[in-house]
């Protein structure tokens, strides 16, 4: 079931990001009502709590919670693959000085950033393109590249050494799994500026934001060329 919603989160954001759009434009309102969605299930369950006995309280913390702090967490994954995604459609516009480029042109140029591996990107390609690195917002960003590989790839979903390290947490004491700990989600609160009790929704809310203006500034800071007009045709876009 988490990995269907997680499916459904990865295609839903990726769907403003056509190949045939004149410039890389995040859809944030897109994630922002999946967090409204995600807010509403949240107080749906809320509202099924009929008492505050030990039952309800075990309930609660160790089913409900988790299940909203982990759809939260996947949109978190979600919205760090839509910055690869950006920078890469940037880093394709950014390689003319300028000038008016097509479409065929803006593909070649974005095969020219692959990395060794079938899906893998040449990052320090795409850094010399954009210096995306310098642009205020990128510790989050990085945040959020640490916050990813430690959901997707340990087993345990426990916080993974390098995302401990980046947020400075105590490696002397273990965390409990990413939707159920409440010191990593403080301190990943406190890190992007809120408040220490702050929800994952808020968080995910929050970062979407960040993203948004990170992204701007990347753009602020480059000379990206403009795509020639076209009207694709339907061998060109699939189906």
């Amino acid at each position: 079931m988490v990995g269907r919603w997680f499916w459904f989160l990865e295609a839903t954001a990726h769907l403003s990001s056509s190949q045939y759009c004149q410039e890389a434009v995040m859809e944030s309102g897109i994630l922002k009502e999946m967090v409204s969605v995600i807010r509403a299930e949240q107080q749906r369950r809320e509202s099924l709590r009929t008492d505050e006995g030990p039952e309800a309280y075990y309930a609660w913390c160790f089913e409900n919670e988790p299940i909203i702090n982990e759809l939260c967490l996947m949109l978190l994954v979600t919205l760090r693959h839509q910055i690869e995604r950006e920078l890469v459609w940037l880093a394709g516009l950014a390689a003319d000085d300028g000038h008016e480029i097509s479409f065929q042109q803006h593909d070649e140029r974005v095969k020219e950033l692959k990395g060794k591996g079938r899906i893998s990107w040449d990052w320090k390609k795409i850094e010399k393109r954009l210096r995306f690195k310098s642009c205020e917002g990128f510790k989050y960003v990085e945040a959020l590249r640490h916050l990813a590989n430690s959901y997707k790839h340990d087993p345990s979903v426990e916080p993974a050494g390098d995302l401990i390290e980046f947020l400075d947490l105590p490696s002397t004491v273990r965390c409990a799994p990413l939707p159920q700990s409440d010191r990593f989600r403080e301190k990943l609160a406190t890190f992007i500026g809120l408040e220490k009790h702050a929800p994952y929704c808020d968080i995910a809310e929050h970062f979407i934001d960040i993203a948004d203006a990170f992204l701007e500034r990347v753009k602020a800071q480059v000379t990206l060329s403009k795509l020639k007009p076209q009207v694709p045709r339907l061998s060109d876009i699939g189906y």
